[in-house]
């Protein structure tokens, strides 16, 4: 199969813009990346609304004009689209997709808002010169840490999130983990469990080629 030859259109410190990025490094796809600086609105440009119509990011578009936005839908249409070159990150069994699909799923409710509350306050705000909301914060905290805890009971006895393989279930948690891991990094290692799967899952070389790609990449602050 002949790889397309994709454009993506994102910021590198953004989680999302990061797990696309993962899969186009899994799959050893080459591609074009190009800065949309959320700090400037510049995804609220009407160029860009005409990609993605609730002006977020990341996009991701061929070389057909075809355009898939939502980080995780673009990670599975790359994992379809190759399902035989570099690391299958969603299996072909339906009974071990479905496991793959429920830890990935249950993360938009019970892991993303919180955890990106946390990252807001001591991350973004102060990227962008605004001072941190502390009542906000442990508020996002006090709401994140009951699915941090069950994370730590599921990691007692497995290696990753479905079926013991590195799949989307993780690639939909890491780049999150791998923010608080700099700005609240209690919250990891006061859990050995998850501790002990973010470290695995932070030595694999692809993740090792997202943080490089992240270094030279452009920035937008």
């Amino acid at each position: 199969m002949v790889a397309h030859q994709y454009k993506l259109y994102g910021m590198s410190v953004s989680t999302c813009t990061q797990k696309v990025v993962f899969a186009l490094k899994a799959k050893n796809l080459n591609f074009e990346f190009i800065n949309i600086n959320v700090l400037k609105r510049e995804q609220k440009l009407p160029e860009h609304i005409a990609r993605h119509p609730f002006g977020k990011i990341p996009v991701l578009e061929d070389e057909t004009g075809f355009m898939i936005f939502e980080s995780l839908a673009i990670v599975r249409y790359l994992d379809a689209e190759y399902p035989t070159i570099g690391t299958k990150l969603v299996p072909t069994d339906p009974k071990k997709a479905a496991v793959v699909d429920q830890w990935t799923y249950q993360s938009s409710f019970n892991f993303y808002p919180h955890i990106q509350g946390v990252i807001v306050e001591t991350a973004i705000k102060p990227v962008a010169k605004l001072p941190t909301d502390e009542a906000k914060l442990a508020a996002s905290r006090a709401l994140l840490e009951p699915t941090l805890d069950i994370y730590e009971r599921h990691f007692a006895t497995r290696t990753f999130f479905a079926n013991d393989e590195f799949s989307l279930a993780d690639v939909a948690h890491l780049p999150y983990f791998n923010v608080i891991n700099r700005t609240q990094p209690d919250l990891i290692k006061t859990r050995p469990n998850v501790a002990a799967w973010f470290k695995r899952s932070t030595e694999m070389d692809t993740w090792k080629a997202v943080m490089e790609w992240v270094q030279a990449a452009p920035k937008s602050h």
